[in-house]
């Protein structure tokens, strides 16, 4: 089944924007590329630093940004892309709306998402309808 353009257009824009994401950070924690400069609170910086400091979580979410945004494209693996994507959204929106007020920008990735996940509900069915019994 394909999906309409305007829908994927939607997943084409959000993947092009994550697999940009993952490795410009990538490039910035192998030294290619400068740091890229944001304007965040004092508390938010302080948290992303102490994230940044444990040295596993910025190549997580590297490897997070670039599987989601490949998995994204294509209608068979868009999905797992939603899954991938939910947990790093999640702290993204809460870290945007309770340390850097930046509501907007939080609200409209989470909601593309959520739009996402629910245009691929039928996918998540069977996590729901799970039997452990064998089929007869």
């Amino acid at each position: 089944m394909r999906d309409p353009i305007a829908w994927r257009i939607v997943r084409y824009l959000f993947a092009a924007y994550y697999i940009y994401v993952g490795v410009r950070v990538g490039l910035t924690l192998v030294g290619v590329t400068p740091p890229i400069p944001l304007k965040v609170s004092a508390e938010s910086a302080a948290f992303q630093g102490a994230l940044a400091k444990t040295g596993f979580v910025d190549p997580a979410l590297v490897a997070t940004y670039i599987a989601s945004g490949g998995a994204l494209p294509l209608h068979r693996t868009a999905p797992l892309g939603v899954v991938l994507l939910a947990p790093v959204m999640v702290i993204i929106f809460l870290t945007d709306t309770l340390l850097d007020k930046a509501w907007l920008w939080a609200s409209g990735h989470a909601l593309v998402l959520l739009a996402l996940a629910w245009h691929f509900r039928a996918a998540y069915r069977p996590l729901w309808n799970y039997s452990s019994s064998p089929e007869t």
